[in-house]
């Protein structure tokens, strides 16, 4: 009974791999109708996007399933509260994506400008840290996650960058508000995906390490994670 239970874990982390790979291609997907002009892949995007939303409830259930009959303990049980998390997590990233996508077939029928190299390697940076968050993920890899976490500021200063130039267009060449919109509106949703990205890397640590690091509670000395112990004057 037990060796069939890990088998359907297993199963289990096999389908979230595979909801990985599918929100990693609607972000890049994205990204290229962004770069291309090209509407045709936005549809796809939206496509990619139906088929994570039928694997996360197919995730849950499986989840709930777990949860109920089989009452898992330990680790197990922080492998499915997490999984159901990580699952969301991917979904939303799926949501981003098609918004990014909606926004390059809007930007596809609006005069054409060089697009901003901050914004493409914001969009290369929110891709990596999705790409290793999952990987840290699939291979327990602490180590990996943590560094994932500590690369979301490098996003967030990109985004600020990003609005900065914008604003300043919109504010010389009215004509250029717009376009100038979409691509804030594009730089939003990267930083969302990096931010869920870190997420995902935060329940690879809650898993192996059974410790919950959200706000970068990592980086803080043991005593300010816990609070101060109690003593006798």
């Amino acid at each position: 009974m037990e060796r069939h239970f890990h088998h359907d874990l297993e199963a289990l982390q096999d389908r979230l791999s595979e909801m990985a790979g599918r929100a990693e291609t609607a972000l890049s997907k994205a990204m290229e109708a962004l770069r291309t002009r090209d509407p045709n892949l936005a549809d796809e995007v939206v496509a990619e996007d139906l088929a994570i939303d039928r694997i996360e409830l197919q995730i849950e259930g499986q989840c709930l399933n777990f949860l109920g009959l089989q009452q898992p303990v330990a680790r197990d049980l922080r492998f499915l509260v997490a999984a159901i998390r990580v699952s969301n997590y991917l979904e939303r990233i799926g949501d981003h994506s098609v918004n990014i996508a909606q926004s390059a077939a809007k930007l596809s029928v609006l005069p054409h400008v060089r697009p901003l190299d901050d914004l493409s390697r914001m969009a290369e940076r929110t891709i990596g840290m999705l790409r290793g968050a999952v990987s840290a993920w699939l291979e327990h890899n602490t180590l990996l996650a943590k560094q994932i976490c500590e690369r979301d500021t490098e996003v967030d200063a990109l985004k600020a960058e990003v609005f900065a130039k914008l604003s300043a267009t919109m504010l010389h060449d009215p004509e250029a508000v717009p376009r100038a919109l979409e691509l804030v509106l594009v730089s939003r949703n990267l930083e969302r995906i990096a931010d869920l990205a870190t997420n995902v890397a935060e329940e690879a640590i809650f898993v192996t390490e059974a410790r919950v690091i959200k706000h970068h509670a990592y980086e803080q000395p043991a005593e300010a994670a816990t609070g101060p112990e109690s003593s006798e004057p």
